[in-house]
């Protein structure tokens, strides 16, 4: 290999890293995650061990993390719960896009930069909206319902066991 062909190859690979591919574009490494505890405003919601909000809570999270997806709710006088969200969901068309449009030759051979880039990046899963609690908003949007039970509810003035 000449240093012609070796300097390209790296100006190429660095130019790959730098860019971006069809599932990140679209979709993105992250996700927005809407967490919210109907009915418990005071409830605080905690994400990696930080707490995120009370009764609600808008964060992003890594869409690879998207089945390993755990959030904790605290709330004076009731027990401590954590919710465990444990699909994900895989974009396929994201896959089909990113071979058409980001594989390059490299002399006579085929290389996938975006599968490589996307595949990385985890940016071809998102998470289940067949899950329990889970809803689809958009495609970088999600929300998570948590029902809170076992403690009292605030509704209408009065209190209620829910």
């Amino acid at each position: 290999m000449t240093i012609k062909n070796l300097l390209f190859a790296v100006i190429l690979l660095v130019s790959c890293s730098m860019i971006t591919s069809c599932a990140t574009i679209i979709g993105g490494t992250r996700y927005n995650a809407k967490v919210y505890v109907p009915n418990h405003p005071d409830a605080k919601i905690r994400y990696q061990g930080l707490q995120r909000g009370e009764g609600e809570a808008n964060f992003r999270v890594k869409r690879k993390d998207a089945n390993q997806f755990s959030v904790t709710i605290e709330k004076d006088g009731c027990a401590t719960i954590t919710r465990d969200f444990t699909k994900r969901k895989f974009r396929g068309w994201s896959l089909v896009g990113t071979l058409v449009t980001w594989t390059w030759l490299v002399g006579p051979v085929p290389v996938p930069f975006g599968v490589i880039l996307d595949g990385a990046t985890g940016s071809w899963w998102s998470p289940d909206s067949s899950e329990k609690g889970v809803t689809k908003n958009s495609i970088k949007d999600y929300s998570y319902r948590i029902d809170y039970t076992g403690c009292e509810t605030e509704q209408r003035g009065e209190y209620e066991i829910y």
